[in-house]
């Protein structure tokens, strides 16, 4: 009993954790996708472009970028270009070409932004080493405060995690969004690595179902709450993160990235999380502490919101569609099975034969009518003539016999 149980988690976990069936785009889809007649292949990677924009792939490698900017795939993709077998997972191009590309530019919709200054109270976050230490929970807080001024400015509703240095548990910071019915959820952080060498920012959404986050040793999870939004985490994640690197050209750009953080996959709402810098570099750390240099971040973060906010009823619609194309396709597959099922069955149960009506008509004259006939349609039940013939002595059936049914017959395939 105790192995069964056992062996019924293992069932259930795998089913959770297990990724998926890849479907893979072909060169040629890649190419209609995009708007491309022709990708340029130059050796390291593969251009495709338009009048608008521009998606790079680097062979046998997750990365990729978007109009210069880099994200991170969720699938490696595989074949060569050289020989006409490229092809690219078909879950990115769906997020590059509608989670990206589609959106486009209308009034920015008034959002209620939930901020997430991270860590707080006894915990610190991250820490820069001596001589210079700084904890990552006063920059956050700091840097959270000046975003939310921006977008109370523009109009926007704004709520915080927490706005003193108190410790606050990451289910309540997701459940604050939840009770807030905050539209989207931004949570800051810096950040920390052992390489002193270490620069730039990155931006986080959360993996799809099934899949591995980017960072190296991530396992794929079932799905949660945050993947909901997968679509608009995607804009809103490449819409800040895009900001972030224009703010500073000389600092590496990370990319738009995924993992499923506990704050990434538990929040109702579309939700990132932004790593602004490294405080384990020290140069990155004197950066990051310079007012000028917060004020410009904290610009980048509201303007990638506002890029958002403007693109976010677009790309509503645009989801929306195609869930709709993707319901009448299962439905139409659903009815198609349906009737090849009729049809077997048909093959298999013979028709049989019934007693016929027949329409005939028969002249008769009306009572107390004129001479004249007059032609009525009766209906006559019309059976076959049946011979009788002496009554024949019934064998008992054997008892071994047994006669096929449609059950037995299905039941040997």
């Amino acid at each position: 009993m105790r192995i069964a149980f056992i062996a019924l988690l293992c069932c259930v976990w795998l089913q959770g954790h297990a990724q998926p069936a890849v479907q893979w785009k072909t060169l040629k889809q890649a190419e209609v996708a995009f708007g491309c007649t022709n990708c340029l292949w130059d050796g390291d990677s593969i251009l495709f472009s338009n009048e608008t924009d521009t998606v790079r792939f680097y062979p046998g490698r997750r990365r990729a970028s978007v109009n210069g900017y880099t994200i991170w795939l969720n699938v490696l993709p595989e074949g060569n270009v050289s020989n006409g077998d490229w092809r690219l997972g078909a879950i990115d191009l769906d997020f590059i070409k509608l989670g990206i590309l589609t959106a486009t530019n209308g009034e920015p919709k008034q959002l209620h932004v939930m901020l997430d200054p991270g860590h707080g109270g006894v915990d610190g976050g991250a820490q820069s080493k001596a001589p210079l230490v700084f904890s990552e929970k006063h920059l956050t807080l700091d840097l959270a405060r000046l975003v939310g001024a921006r977008l109370e400015e523009a109009g926007m509703k704004v709520t915080y995690t927490r706005t003193n240095d108190v410790a606050i548990a990451l289910d309540d910071r997701s459940g604050a969004a939840r009770k807030a019915k905050a539209d989207i959820f931004v949570s800051i952080h810096a950040n920390f690595s052992p390489n002193a060498l270490s620069t730039g920012t990155e931006t986080f959404v959360i993996n799809p179902a099934g899949y591995p986050g980017t960072p190296e040793g991530s396992r794929a999870r079932g799905f949660q709450i945050g993947n909901a939004n997968d679509y608009l985490n995607t804009l809103l994640g490449y819409s800040i993160q895009s900001r972030l690197v224009e703010m500073d050209a000389k600092a590496p750009d990370r990319g738009l990235k995924r993992q499923s953080f506990f704050v990434l996959r538990e929040t109702s709402c579309p939700a990132v999380l932004v790593e602004i810098g490294f405080l384990s570099n020290p140069s990155e750390l004197l950066k990051m502490l310079e007012p000028e240099w917060m004020d410009t971040c904290a610009d980048s973060i509201a303007e990638g919101i506002f890029d958002y906010a403007s693109k976010v009823d677009a790309l509503n619609v645009a989801v929306r569609e195609k869930r709709n194309r993707e319901f009448e396709q299962k439905k139409a597959k659903v009815e198609k099975e349906k009737l090849a099922a009729a049809e077997k069955i048909a093959k298999v149960i013979p028709v049989a034969d019934t007693n016929s009506t027949t329409v005939v008509q028969v002249e008769q004259p009306e009572p107390d009518a004129p001479a004249t006939n007059t032609v009525e349609k009766a209906v006559i039940e019309v059976k076959p003539v049946i011979e009788e013939k002496p009554a024949e002595k019934i064998q008992p059936a054997a008892t071994n016999a047994s006669p096929e049914s449609i059950f037995d017959f299905y039941s040997t395939k």
